[in-house]
């Protein structure tokens, strides 16, 4: 039961919400999964303790990353921890120094705040390089998207936002379905219990995002 009717603009504000919230996680566990078995370690990530403490092991013992946990429950913010910040994907600097994929290829080339990368592929077809701004561009949509003072979007920024997400998530080679989904769903959707969880979540999101990587 919805209690109230919502405008277009507040339906676009929490059809982008279940992007941020359910499908940002699962394309970033995707790719976590890949780059173990083929750009790090090269063994299969079976999500077990043993193998989860292995990546622990790998980032020195201490990570952000609840390795405790099934990699099912790592939000978004342990996610990028767990790739584009991670010492498991680190590669060596000219004085073989491990610096990680956010240092090696997002540093040297700075947006401005609120700005996004405006290309994702690699030029020389490398896709550490590939995933790295694409996983950043998570990372950018979804602080710009929670961060906002607003509980609305008009149509010409969600289809914008909507944009950008499909890209990162076929740069990743993520299916963007998901995305298509969400992006027909209607108002009976969004039952009070929906609105409740995802006005939660987006909380937690804001307060862990500032604690640790803003």
């Amino acid at each position: 039961m919805v209690v109230k009717s919502f405008t277009d603009e507040q339906l676009n504000f929490f059809k982008f919400s279940i992007i941020v919230v359910d499908e940002f996680p699962k394309a970033l566990r995707q790719t976590f999964k890949y780059m173990w078995e083929n750009v790090g370690p090269g063994s299969n990530w079976d999500d077990s303790e043993a193998v989860r403490d292995s990546f622990l092991t790998k980032e020195g013992g201490k990570t952000k990353v609840p390795t405790d946990k099934s990699y099912e429950e790592w939000d978004c913010t342990a996610l990028f921890q767990a790739t584009i910040y991670a010492q498991t994907f680190a590669l060596p600097d000219s004085k073989g120094k491990l610096t990680t994929l956010s240092e090696w290829y997002v540093k040297p080339r700075p947006i401005t705040h609120g700005s996004f990368h405006t290309s994702l592929v690699s030029p020389s077809g490398n896709k550490a390089e590939t995933f790295a701004f694409a996983i950043d561009q998570l990372r950018l949509l979804r602080n710009s998207f929670c961060h906002s003072t607003s509980s609305t979007m008009d149509k010409k920024l969600f289809d914008y936002y909507v944009k950008l997400a499909k890209d990162a998530f076929k740069a990743l080679g993520v299916s963007t379905d998901s995305i298509d989904a969400v992006g027909n769903m209607a108002e009976s959707h969004f039952p009070t219990e929906e609105v409740a969880r995802l006005t939660q979540k987006l909380k937690i999101i804001v307060m862990r995002s500032r604690v640790y990587f803003g």
